[in-house]
């Protein structure tokens, strides 16, 4: 590495590692339940019955889809970085309400609050995110929210291996008291320009970019954009019927589709109850703390190969591991099921291997990129609204896997309920290859411009149209902007 390089990388990182706190306390409150639930079910002070304990598991999830409805409506408004100062407190009080609650239903409340709360800030760092990134850096600063938010299921699950559930919930209050750092971070330079507060949008640009860097020519493009953009009309419900805002919004739905209901939020809010069921040698927590490590390290490295391997590529290695992971765990059950204790007994660590096979390969790949996709395929006229419907998506599909997985396995058994999540994945490998565009090295101008491209047609930008050399440092010359649209 360079040393302009990284004297350009360093500024973007840690804006990017302060605004990614929210997304610790998300992935904490996403493993809480893991540990949490059997602890509450074993409390005598505190009583609930199966279907309210279900509800408390799925609280946090069914804040998140219906904070996700108002979320871009308060990021527009306020910005990333304001959004993320002015709701931490409100879900400071959820963890008070959720920690010291006596019964279920002010537990339950607390738990929604919560995840209000996390939605509005988990969503403005993701939009941060892509907006203050250079090109060159999008993948491996995107994948940041990512690695923090498995590093709070982590986190969760080695609290809960000592803490009583009251004192694991307090723990949580760490992260809208650790959002005060986003004092000292820029606002967004392209909310900034949206909102026509210019001068701050370059200052804000250089800090991002490193004091000795030339912005000009970048700042320059962003703006371009934000001003063709402030020239269209507003937005209208006509709009959505435009490929521009349709075809990037299904693509959002669907890959949401297929990360939640591949198995992730069933395994990840019940693995300790999994492992119990297999008869584990390990003990169910310690087991729970080892898998979350796995991910964290996976994504660690997914985060160095992103922009390497394509997301593509990374999709559909991830798929198939997981496939093949679900499909063991659910033989094992079958088997189970239909031959008893006694035939199981010398594979009981198939599962185990299949959850450690499941952990990392959804971190490689099913865990980051569809988020990723959020930042990158959204064009900036829409990318509020989008954000909302992508994340409402996201959290509609974490609620009703959680909330349908009971019933599920009641229904088809451990085994069905696992290799119906695998048919869910296989679908997904084949919908990539067929409908995701590739956004590897492109800017977001690119991107928008392969998303809307007519069938038969290539979109081909030039260097100075990204605004970027080849090394993406900024234009290599005062070249005008040009756009070639070849037939192929």
């Amino acid at each position: 590495m360079t040393c302009d390089f990284l004297y350009k990388l360093l500024p973007q990182l840690l804006a990017t590692v302060c605004v990614s706190v929210g997304s610790v306390g998300l992935g904490y409150d996403d493993g809480w339940a893991s540990p949490a639930i059997p602890k509450m079910k074993q409390d005598g002070n505190f009583t609930a019955s199966e279907e309210e304990f279900q509800w408390i598991a799925s609280g946090t999830p069914l804040g998140t889809t219906i904070g996700s409805i108002f979320a871009f409506l308060i990021t527009n408004k306020f910005g990333r970085q304001g959004t993320i100062l002015r709701v931490s407190p409100f879900y400071f009080v959820g963890y008070l309400m959720s920690a010291y609650g006596f019964n279920s239903a002010i537990v339950l409340a607390g738990r929604i609050v919560i995840g209000f709360g996390h939605i509005c800030n988990v969503m403005a760092a993701q939009i941060y995110a892509s907006e203050i990134s250079s090109p060159e850096l999008r993948g491996i600063l995107a994948t940041i929210p990512s690695i923090f938010n498995l590093s709070g299921v982590l986190l969760s699950y080695v609290m809960g291996s000592f803490m009583g559930w009251r004192d694991m919930t307090l723990v949580g209050l760490a992260f809208p008291i650790a959002y005060l750092f986003m004092w000292f971070q820029p606002e967004s330079p392209v909310w900034l320009l949206q909102n026509g507060h210019n001068t701050k949008a370059q200052e804000s640009l250089q800090r991002l970019r490193g004091r000795k860097i030339e912005i000009s020519d970048e700042y320059l493009r962003i703006k371009e954009n934000c001003d063709k953009e402030a020239e269209k009309p507003k937005f209208h419900i006509r709009e959505i019927f435009k490929k521009l805002f349709y075809k990037p919004v299904l693509l959002c739905i669907f890959m949401m589709f297929f990360q939640m209901f591949g198995g992730y939020g069933p395994i990840i809010f019940h693995s300790v109850e999994i492992l119990t069921e297999v008869n584990s040698p390990l003990r169910g927590e310690n087991a729970s703390i080892i898998l979350a490590a796995v991910m964290v390290a996976v994504a660690i490295m997914a985060a160095f190969i992103m922009d390497k391997a394509g997301r593509k590529v990374l999709l559909s290695i991830s798929g198939f591991f997981l496939i093949a992971a679900l499909c063991a765990l659910g033989a094992f059950f079958y088997i189970k099921e239909f031959q008893g204790e006694s035939a199981v007994v010398s594979i009981t660590w198939l599962p185990v291997a299949s959850l450690f096979v499941y952990y990392g390969a959804y971190s490689l790949g099913y865990y980051e990129v569809p988020f990723i996709l959020l930042g990158e395929t959204f064009p900036v006229r829409y990318r509020d609204v989008m954000g909302s419907i992508g994340y409402f998506a996201n959290s509609l599909f974490v609620f009703l896997s959680v909330k349908t997985y009971a019933d599920l396995k009641h229904r088809v058994g451990y085994y069905g309920a696992y290799w119906f999540y695998a048919a869910v994945l296989l679908s997904g490998i084949i919908f990539v290859w067929i409908f995701m565009p590739e956004t590897k090295g492109k800017t977001l101008e690119e991107i928008e411009m392969k998303m809307t491209r007519k069938k038969g047609q290539k979109a081909v930008a030039s260097d100075a149209e990204s605004g970027y050399d080849n090394k993406g440092y900024g234009l290599r010359d005062g070249k005008e902007k040009q756009v070639v649209v070849a037939k192929l």
